[in-house]
Protein backbone atom coordinates (compact mmCIF):
# COMPACT_ATOMS: atom_id res chain seq x y z
CA UNK A 1 0.00 0.00 0.00
CA UNK A 2 2.99 2.31 0.45
CA UNK A 3 4.65 1.66 -2.92
CA UNK A 4 3.13 4.67 -4.70
CA UNK A 5 3.79 6.93 -1.72
CA UNK A 6 7.44 5.84 -1.50
CA UNK A 7 7.89 6.50 -5.22
CA UNK A 8 6.29 9.92 -4.82
CA UNK A 9 8.65 10.63 -1.93
CA UNK A 10 11.70 9.75 -4.08
CA UNK A 11 10.53 11.92 -6.99
CA UNK A 12 9.85 14.85 -4.66
CA UNK A 13 13.28 14.43 -3.04
CA UNK A 14 14.92 14.95 -6.43
CA UNK A 15 12.64 17.79 -7.58
CA UNK A 16 12.70 21.53 -6.98
CA UNK A 17 9.14 21.81 -5.68
CA UNK A 18 5.88 19.98 -5.03
CA UNK A 19 4.51 21.35 -8.32
CA UNK A 20 7.53 20.06 -10.25
CA UNK A 21 7.24 16.61 -8.63
CA UNK A 22 3.48 16.45 -9.20
CA UNK A 23 3.99 17.15 -12.90
CA UNK A 24 6.56 14.35 -13.14
CA UNK A 25 4.21 11.94 -11.39
CA UNK A 26 1.23 13.09 -13.45
CA UNK A 27 -0.88 13.76 -10.34
CA UNK A 28 -2.25 16.90 -8.73
CA UNK A 29 -0.23 18.85 -6.19
CA UNK A 30 -2.84 18.29 -3.40
CA UNK A 31 -2.67 14.53 -4.06
CA UNK A 32 1.12 14.57 -3.72
CA UNK A 33 0.89 16.67 -0.55
CA UNK A 34 -1.57 14.17 0.95
CA UNK A 35 0.70 11.21 0.09
CA UNK A 36 3.71 12.82 1.77
CA UNK A 37 1.64 13.78 4.84
CA UNK A 38 0.44 10.19 5.18
CA UNK A 39 4.05 8.95 5.10
CA UNK A 40 5.06 11.53 7.70
CA UNK A 41 2.15 10.44 9.93
CA UNK A 42 3.24 6.78 9.65
CA UNK A 43 6.91 7.55 10.30
CA UNK A 44 6.21 10.06 13.05
CA UNK A 45 8.49 12.83 11.76
CA UNK A 46 8.78 15.41 8.99
CA UNK A 47 10.41 14.38 5.71
CA UNK A 48 10.53 17.81 4.04
CA UNK A 49 10.90 21.46 4.93
CA UNK A 50 9.05 23.90 2.67
CA UNK A 51 9.85 27.59 2.14
CA UNK A 52 9.44 30.23 -0.55
CA UNK A 53 12.33 28.73 -2.54
CA UNK A 54 11.05 25.14 -2.67
CA UNK A 55 11.21 22.01 -0.51
CA UNK A 56 14.16 20.26 1.09
CA UNK A 57 14.74 16.95 2.83
CA UNK A 58 15.06 17.06 6.60
CA UNK A 59 17.93 15.17 8.22
CA UNK A 60 15.49 12.34 8.90
CA UNK A 61 14.24 12.55 5.32
CA UNK A 62 17.79 12.14 3.98
CA UNK A 63 18.18 8.88 5.90
CA UNK A 64 14.80 7.59 4.68
CA UNK A 65 15.70 8.57 1.11
CA UNK A 66 18.69 6.18 1.04
CA UNK A 67 16.56 3.29 2.26
CA UNK A 68 13.72 4.19 -0.09
CA UNK A 69 16.07 3.98 -3.08
CA UNK A 70 17.24 0.54 -1.97
CA UNK A 71 13.64 -0.55 -1.46
CA UNK A 72 12.54 0.50 -4.95
CA UNK A 73 15.57 -1.21 -6.50
CA UNK A 74 14.62 -4.44 -4.74
CA UNK A 75 11.03 -3.96 -5.88
CA UNK A 76 12.17 -3.65 -9.49
CA UNK A 77 14.12 -6.87 -9.13
CA UNK A 78 11.05 -8.53 -7.61
CA UNK A 79 8.88 -7.43 -10.52
CA UNK A 80 11.54 -8.69 -12.92
CA UNK A 81 11.41 -12.10 -11.24
CA UNK A 82 7.61 -12.10 -11.42
CA UNK A 83 7.81 -11.35 -15.14
CA UNK A 84 10.30 -14.16 -15.71
CA UNK A 85 8.10 -16.61 -13.83
CA UNK A 86 5.12 -15.62 -15.99
CA UNK A 87 7.22 -16.02 -19.15
CA UNK A 88 8.61 -19.37 -18.04
CA UNK A 89 12.22 -18.17 -17.87
CA UNK A 90 12.96 -19.89 -14.57
CA UNK A 91 13.82 -23.50 -13.99
CA UNK A 92 16.69 -25.99 -14.13
CA UNK A 93 19.14 -26.88 -16.89
CA UNK A 94 20.85 -30.25 -16.61
CA UNK A 95 24.18 -29.95 -18.41
CA UNK A 96 26.60 -32.78 -19.10
CA UNK A 97 30.28 -32.43 -19.93
CA UNK A 98 33.42 -34.46 -20.54
CA UNK A 99 36.93 -33.81 -19.21
CA UNK A 100 37.70 -31.80 -22.38
CA UNK A 101 35.49 -28.96 -21.10
CA UNK A 102 36.73 -28.68 -17.52
CA UNK A 103 38.64 -25.44 -18.17
CA UNK A 104 36.27 -23.74 -20.63
CA UNK A 105 32.85 -24.66 -19.22
CA UNK A 106 32.98 -22.29 -16.19
CA UNK A 107 33.21 -19.22 -18.45
CA UNK A 108 30.33 -20.48 -20.63
CA UNK A 109 28.15 -21.08 -17.55
CA UNK A 110 29.05 -17.73 -15.96
CA UNK A 111 28.19 -15.83 -19.15
CA UNK A 112 24.78 -17.48 -19.22
CA UNK A 113 23.86 -17.19 -15.53
CA UNK A 114 24.89 -13.52 -15.50
CA UNK A 115 21.92 -12.80 -17.76
CA UNK A 116 19.64 -15.58 -16.47
CA UNK A 117 20.11 -15.68 -12.68
CA UNK A 118 16.80 -17.49 -12.14
CA UNK A 119 17.94 -20.56 -14.08
CA UNK A 120 19.57 -23.19 -11.86
CA UNK A 121 22.43 -25.10 -13.49
CA UNK A 122 23.10 -28.71 -12.54
CA UNK A 123 26.36 -30.17 -13.94
CA UNK A 124 27.07 -33.84 -14.62
CA UNK A 125 30.51 -35.14 -15.67
CA UNK A 126 29.79 -38.02 -18.06
CA UNK A 127 31.28 -39.77 -21.06
CA UNK A 128 30.09 -38.67 -24.50
CA UNK A 129 28.28 -41.99 -24.95
CA UNK A 130 26.40 -41.62 -21.67
CA UNK A 131 25.52 -38.01 -22.46
CA UNK A 132 24.04 -39.06 -25.79
CA UNK A 133 21.81 -41.61 -24.04
CA UNK A 134 20.63 -39.04 -21.50
CA UNK A 135 19.91 -36.42 -24.17
CA UNK A 136 17.62 -38.92 -25.89
CA UNK A 137 15.88 -39.89 -22.64
CA UNK A 138 15.48 -36.27 -21.52
CA UNK A 139 17.69 -36.61 -18.44
CA UNK A 140 20.08 -34.04 -19.91
CA UNK A 141 19.16 -30.75 -21.56
CA UNK A 142 22.56 -29.80 -22.96
CA UNK A 143 25.72 -31.87 -23.49
CA UNK A 144 29.32 -30.79 -24.01
CA UNK A 145 30.77 -33.83 -25.75
CA UNK A 146 32.25 -35.40 -28.84
CA UNK A 147 30.08 -35.52 -31.96
CA UNK A 148 27.03 -37.74 -31.32
CA UNK A 149 26.07 -40.69 -33.51
CA UNK A 150 22.29 -40.25 -33.36
CA UNK A 151 21.08 -37.79 -36.00
CA UNK A 152 18.20 -36.69 -33.76
CA UNK A 153 20.72 -34.86 -31.61
CA UNK A 154 21.85 -31.45 -32.81
CA UNK A 155 25.56 -30.69 -32.62
CA UNK A 156 27.56 -27.47 -32.88
CA UNK A 157 31.32 -27.86 -33.03
CA UNK A 158 33.34 -25.72 -30.63
CA UNK A 159 36.89 -26.92 -31.17
CA UNK A 160 39.10 -29.92 -30.56
CA UNK A 161 41.17 -31.62 -27.89
CA UNK A 162 44.28 -33.77 -28.22
CA UNK A 163 46.63 -35.94 -26.22
CA UNK A 164 50.01 -34.78 -24.98
CA UNK A 165 53.07 -36.74 -23.93
CA UNK A 166 54.16 -35.06 -20.70
CA UNK A 167 57.51 -35.37 -18.98
CA UNK A 168 59.93 -33.47 -16.79
CA UNK A 169 60.66 -29.98 -18.13
CA UNK A 170 64.39 -30.84 -18.28
CA UNK A 171 63.85 -33.96 -20.40
CA UNK A 172 65.74 -33.49 -23.70
CA UNK A 173 64.64 -36.60 -25.56
CA UNK A 174 62.45 -35.57 -28.55
CA UNK A 175 59.19 -37.31 -29.51
CA UNK A 176 59.11 -37.61 -33.30
CA UNK A 177 57.48 -40.99 -33.85
CA UNK A 178 56.16 -44.10 -32.08
CA UNK A 179 59.65 -45.50 -31.59
CA UNK A 180 60.50 -42.44 -29.50
CA UNK A 181 57.32 -42.89 -27.44
CA UNK A 182 58.08 -46.57 -26.83
CA UNK A 183 61.64 -45.67 -25.82
CA UNK A 184 60.33 -43.19 -23.23
CA UNK A 185 57.75 -45.68 -21.94
CA UNK A 186 60.42 -48.38 -21.59
CA UNK A 187 62.71 -46.31 -19.40
CA UNK A 188 60.06 -44.39 -17.37
CA UNK A 189 56.99 -45.11 -15.27
CA UNK A 190 53.78 -44.13 -17.04
CA UNK A 191 51.43 -42.39 -14.58
CA UNK A 192 47.77 -42.75 -15.57
CA UNK A 193 44.30 -41.95 -14.19
CA UNK A 194 42.57 -45.02 -12.77
CA UNK A 195 39.58 -46.52 -14.55
CA UNK A 196 37.25 -46.36 -11.52
CA UNK A 197 37.33 -42.63 -10.78
CA UNK A 198 38.20 -41.34 -14.26
CA UNK A 199 36.37 -43.80 -16.51
CA UNK A 200 36.06 -41.69 -19.66
CA UNK A 201 39.58 -40.26 -19.48
CA UNK A 202 41.14 -43.62 -18.67
CA UNK A 203 39.39 -45.27 -21.63
CA UNK A 204 40.48 -42.50 -23.99
CA UNK A 205 44.16 -42.94 -23.09
CA UNK A 206 44.01 -46.76 -22.99
CA UNK A 207 42.43 -46.90 -26.44
CA UNK A 208 45.13 -44.62 -27.81
CA UNK A 209 47.90 -46.83 -26.41
CA UNK A 210 46.22 -49.99 -27.70
CA UNK A 211 45.32 -48.72 -31.17
CA UNK A 212 48.89 -47.56 -31.75
CA UNK A 213 50.52 -50.70 -30.31
CA UNK A 214 52.37 -48.80 -27.58
CA UNK A 215 53.82 -50.81 -24.69
CA UNK A 216 54.14 -49.53 -21.16
CA UNK A 217 55.84 -52.07 -18.87
CA UNK A 218 55.95 -49.71 -15.88
CA UNK A 219 52.65 -48.10 -14.96
CA UNK A 220 51.22 -46.35 -11.91
CA UNK A 221 47.50 -45.56 -11.50
CA UNK A 222 46.00 -42.86 -9.31
CA UNK A 223 42.57 -41.24 -8.98
CA UNK A 224 43.97 -37.71 -8.72
CA UNK A 225 44.84 -35.86 -11.94
CA UNK A 226 46.93 -33.29 -10.08
CA UNK A 227 49.03 -36.08 -8.55
CA UNK A 228 49.67 -37.41 -12.05
CA UNK A 229 50.83 -34.01 -13.27
CA UNK A 230 53.10 -33.54 -10.25
CA UNK A 231 54.61 -37.01 -10.66
CA UNK A 232 55.21 -36.44 -14.38
CA UNK A 233 57.40 -33.50 -13.47
CA UNK A 234 59.73 -35.83 -11.58
CA UNK A 235 62.59 -37.74 -13.21
CA UNK A 236 61.74 -41.26 -14.40
CA UNK A 237 58.00 -40.50 -14.64
CA UNK A 238 55.87 -39.56 -17.67
CA UNK A 239 52.17 -39.33 -18.45
CA UNK A 240 49.69 -38.94 -21.30
CA UNK A 241 46.88 -36.45 -20.75
CA UNK A 242 44.57 -34.26 -22.87
CA UNK A 243 45.64 -30.72 -23.61
CA UNK A 244 42.42 -29.46 -22.00
CA UNK A 245 43.56 -30.65 -18.56
CA UNK A 246 47.03 -29.12 -18.61
CA UNK A 247 46.50 -26.12 -20.87
CA UNK A 248 47.02 -23.58 -18.06
CA UNK A 249 50.18 -25.19 -16.65
CA UNK A 250 52.01 -26.42 -19.74
CA UNK A 251 54.80 -23.90 -19.22
CA UNK A 252 56.03 -25.87 -16.18
CA UNK A 253 56.16 -29.19 -18.07
CA UNK A 254 57.57 -30.64 -21.26
CA UNK A 255 54.48 -31.32 -23.39
CA UNK A 256 54.61 -32.80 -26.88
CA UNK A 257 51.57 -33.33 -29.07
CA UNK A 258 51.01 -36.99 -29.87
CA UNK A 259 50.36 -38.50 -33.28
CA UNK A 260 48.41 -41.54 -34.40
CA UNK A 261 44.93 -43.02 -34.09
CA UNK A 262 42.78 -41.48 -31.38
CA UNK A 263 45.25 -38.72 -30.54
CA UNK A 264 42.84 -35.92 -31.48
CA UNK A 265 39.06 -35.48 -31.35
CA UNK A 266 36.50 -32.77 -32.06
CA UNK A 267 34.28 -31.41 -29.30
CA UNK A 268 31.10 -29.35 -29.25
CA UNK A 269 27.71 -28.69 -27.69
CA UNK A 270 24.72 -30.99 -28.30
CA UNK A 271 21.01 -30.86 -27.54
CA UNK A 272 17.90 -32.84 -28.38
CA UNK A 273 15.82 -30.49 -30.50
CA UNK A 274 12.72 -32.64 -30.06
CA UNK A 275 12.85 -32.04 -26.30
CA UNK A 276 14.53 -28.63 -26.19
CA UNK A 277 12.62 -25.89 -24.38
CA UNK A 278 13.11 -22.14 -24.54
CA UNK A 279 15.86 -22.20 -21.90
CA UNK A 280 17.91 -24.74 -23.87
CA UNK A 281 17.63 -22.87 -27.16
CA UNK A 282 18.45 -19.57 -25.44
CA UNK A 283 21.54 -21.12 -23.84
CA UNK A 284 22.77 -22.52 -27.15
CA UNK A 285 22.09 -19.36 -29.16
CA UNK A 286 23.76 -17.09 -26.61
CA UNK A 287 26.79 -19.38 -26.44
CA UNK A 288 27.12 -19.43 -30.23
CA UNK A 289 26.96 -15.63 -30.38
CA UNK A 290 29.96 -15.22 -28.04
Amino acid sequence: MYVKKIRSFIVLATSDSFRDAADKLNITQPTLTKQIQLLEDVFGFKLFVRDNHGCYLTDEGKIIYKYALSLTNELERLLCVVKKIKNGTTGVLNIGYTFSFINILPEIINNYTEHHPMIKIQLHELSSLEQEKRLLSGELDIAFMEKPVNKQIKYEEIGSDYLLFISNSKENFPINDFRDINHMLDKNTLCLPDCETNVDLSQKISKYLSRNSLNYPNVYYTNNIYNIISMANLHSNVTILPNSLVHNIKSTLKCEKLMGKGSKWKIGVSWNEARAGTDVLTFVNEMKSK
